[in-house]
């Protein structure tokens, strides 16, 4: 199979590629940039396409050259508060222009990677300390900007599903967590990885809140599972948006007990209390993931303490 992937040089187009590779399938990315660097293992097995998802014409050639049988839509803005027409052209814009190609060229389906932030935000029953786990078919309501757009990029490939022959799937992520993101990503959305990645290293980690706050979290080669789960998954699919999660929170307090049992000698401070990323619009929050699970038998392969172990040692490896 051929699978074209946006944004495919990232975090998670890297461990994407090496899953789908790994599984015989050919593999060519969109990005705005020739950098290699998260995949060093299969480089010379992808290929790269320079361009834009908010370039109207250019995307529509590449795919057109490129023939792919999926389209993997992974490119997206992320920094939406501080820059919300960059986050409404690359998110909402960028978005329409893959639908659109994709059904200019034959493309059998279009998989979205979209986020919990659309069930955002998470108050009442859905927050601490209860957590329930929220379903795709509730209420999408969001109030911030990374939300908003999230949920209209959803919206959009939807209508290109009603109306042309492109089969379009949306996939809500639970809040992805391991290697890579911090050399890609900084600020408060990498606290996860930052818990683990910095002790592993070597040194100290402090965090001054949030050790009670409960997410619901999900490695990245089980995000990377799931992705190529859907992308092979055979015609029809009965839904059109799938939750992507562990089903249940873990806190930050527990986490820092899988990392201390993984590097015992870690210079670990966490402190009590909620709402460690300092999110405006709180959406830590359990995910219902029975969806996917009944319908292709996809589930986590990794708890959080083998997570931790898997991530450690990569570190490990990297810092030898």
């Amino acid at each position: 199979m051929r699978v074209m992937v946006t944004g495919g040089l990232g975090v998670n187009g890297a461990w994407l590629a090496r899953d789908l590779i790994g599984g015989g399938h050919e593999v060519s990315v969109i990005e705005t940039r020739d950098d290699t660097s998260l995949l060093p293992d299969v480089a010379d097995q992808v290929e790269v396409v320079l361009g834009d998802i908010t370039d109207t014409d250019g995307l529509s050639t590449a795919v057109q050259k490129l023939a792919p049988d999926v389209i993997v839509h992974l490119a997206a803005f992320v920094d939406c508060e501080r820059s919300p027409q960059v986050a409404v052209d690359v998110n909402v814009k960028g978005t329409a222009n893959v639908a659109a190609a994709a059904a200019a060229a034959g493309v059998r389906r279009v998989v979205y990677t979209s986020s919990k932030a659309v069930y955002a935000p998470a108050t009442g029953h859905l927050g601490h300390p209860t957590y329930t786990p929220i379903g795709e078919d509730e209420h999408l309501g969001p109030t911030g900007m990374y939300g908003i757009t999230k949920k209209a990029g959803e919206d959009v490939l939807a209508w290109y599903g009603r109306n042309t022959d492109v089969e379009c799937v949306s996939l809500r992520f639970g809040t992805i967590f391991g290697p890579g993101r911090l050399q890609r990503h900084a600020g408060p959305i990498n606290t996860y990885s930052s818990l683990i990645e910095i002790p592993a290293s070597g040194q100290p980690f402090t965090l001054e809140r949030g050790g009670e706050e409960g997410d619901d979290l999900v490695y990245l080669l089980d995000v990377a599972d799931a992705i190529s789960t859907v992308v092979l998954a055979p015609d029809p699919l009965r839904h059109t948006a799938y939750n992507i999660a562990a089903g249940r929170v873990t806190t930050l307090n527990q986490i820092g007990d899988a990392v201390r049992a993984a590097v015992p000698d870690a210079d670990l401070t966490i402190g009590q209390g909620l709402n460690p990323m300092e999110q405006p619009d709180p959406y830590y929050i359990a995910l219902d993931g029975s969806r996917i699970a009944d319908e292709l038998g996809w589930r986590p392969r990794f708890d959080i303490p083998s997570a931790v172990d898997h991530f450690v040692g990569l570190v490990r490896e990297r810092t030898a």
